[in-house]
């Protein structure tokens, strides 16, 4: 990937703070990023979703301009606002025509410097939350996936969805949001963004002093070291009779995010049950048993700690007898690792995918702001393929036997339970629960 010939121009302000712009021919439109790194990870407790909520409310108007006018002024740009959160990181993200560009800047400064918060705003914003929500519970594959994410990261700052619950997003003020720009917000270290066609020193000095303004007098927070808990396994079943079929869910702790066998972690995942029908899991519980349409892993590797997360969904009278092929193929997986047919295939897979996730520059920046959320060089991006080559069975095997533990796994079941309940109680650890005391 080194004939993209992409040099990057980074200006350190100070320790924790600096500009990263990148000149990339293949741009249409030119892209400025703020990426504060911390995201909902900090958000307080019976508060959460109060980050993502901040950071949209960031593009909601500002002292000089209302949501209507602001809004058209990006849009007479040629351009977009967005402002959202992820985990260990959240961002305001504004694009538009190349020719433009002194004007993109002079409305980003003027968001962070001068943000409005007003209030019919974000009652709006919140009221378009409370309702999505709500519909979440008609959803059980959806109610899944948020259940088993917080039993999974049970005792860690991620304990809980990015977009807050109901009752979170309804503590939420207008004085948090307020106090959290304020005081929160400017704590964290940041990057700021350039990405366009052609970046001219004059920007460069014009985005140095933007910056400088926007983090001039603000003491850096000092992080606190978290050590991630070991869980013990547990299942957890919810009633819902109604259901013909069940959603399943088994989650394993995994690694953090700058973990040097993170590649190694990537590999496995595709070799399980990340690369479709070339997984392990869609072979045997799909193509083998029939027990499935469809059957996947996917992995979270953050700041401090990760997860593994096998999904799947079954008609109810094969729910016992999917959870069982799922452990036999885990064991396995993890005794014997995958067959060098299997390992070399997924190799090149991820050697012609490659390009395809830097394909647009929305992707590239994508794949950059990760890198630095993560304290990881920019050049570590375009060496992944060389270090993914490198990868053995040995190594496969050897992450597979330390995450996928059956003793320290979380299971999550929402089907009609009278048909498979007695044929967990042997694992011990059970909880069973009604679906109508689920709250999203």
């Amino acid at each position: 990937m080194k004939e993209l010939n992409l040099n990057p121009i980074e200006i350190h302000l100070d320790s924790n703070h600096k500009i990263f712009a990148l000149s990339y021919g293949k741009v249409p439109l030119s892209y400025l990023v703020m990426l504060i790194k911390a995201g909902s990870e900090k958000d307080p407790k019976g508060k959460e979703g109060l980050t993502d909520l901040w950071a949209e409310g960031l593009t909601l108007g500002t002292k000089k301009k209302s949501l209507e006018e602001l809004i058209f002024e990006v849009e007479k740009l040629g351009g977009y606002l967005e402002g959202s959160a992820g985990w260990d990181f959240s961002l305001l993200l504004i694009s538009g025509l190349e020719e433009k560009l002194d004007n993109l800047l002079k409305i980003l400064s003027e968001i962070f410097c001068e943000p409005d918060f007003p209030f019919q705003e974000i009652e709006k914003a919140k009221e378009r939350r409370l309702s999505n929500l709500l519909q979440l519970k008609d959803d059980p594959s959806k109610m899944a996936d948020r259940l088993i994410w917080n039993m999974a990261m049970e005792g860690t700052p991620y304990a809980h969805p990015i977009s807050g619950s109901l009752s979170s997003i309804r503590n939420i003020t207008l004085e948090d949001i307020r106090h959290f720009h304020n005081k929160i917000y400017p704590k964290q270290h940041s990057t700021f963004f350039i990405l366009s066609k052609e970046v001219k020193t004059e920007l460069l000095e014009k985005a140095k002093d933007t910056f400088l303004n926007l983090i001039t007098n603000k003491k850096e927070e000092k992080e606190s070291p978290t050590t991630p808990p070991t869980p013990q396994s547990r299942i957890l079943i919810i009633d819902r009779p109604d259901l013909t079929q069940s959603e399943i869910r088994i989650a394993f702790s995994s690694l953090p995010r700058k973990d040097n066998r993170y590649h190694i972690l990537k590999l496995m995942n595709y070799l399980l049950g990340g690369g479709g029908f070339s997984s392990r899991l869609m072979e045997r519980v799909r193509s083998q048993k029939g027990y499935t349409y469809s059957i996947r892993s996917s992995f979270a590797s953050l700041k401090t700690c990760g997860t593994l997360i096998i999904s799947t969904f079954t008609p109810t009278n094969n729910t016992y007898a999917t959870f069982e092929e799922i452990l036999s193929t885990i064991e396995d997986f993890t005794k014997q690792g995958p067959t060098e047919k299997e390992l070399e295939e997924a190799k090149r897979f991820f050697e012609k995918s490659f390009t395809l996730r830097i394909e647009t520059p929305r992707q590239l920046l994508n794949e950059i702001i990760l890198q630095e959320t993560y304290d990881l060089k920019f050049q570590n991006l375009f060496d992944e393929i060389e270090k993914i080559k490198k990868i053995n069975i040995e190594e496969i095997k050897s992450i597979a036997q330390e995450i996928l533990q059956k003793q320290r796994m979380q299971v999550l079941i929402i089907g009609n339970s009278q048909h498979f309940v007695k044929n967990f109680e042997t694992f011990g650890n059970l909880q069973l629960m009604p679906y109508k005391d689920v709250s999203p």
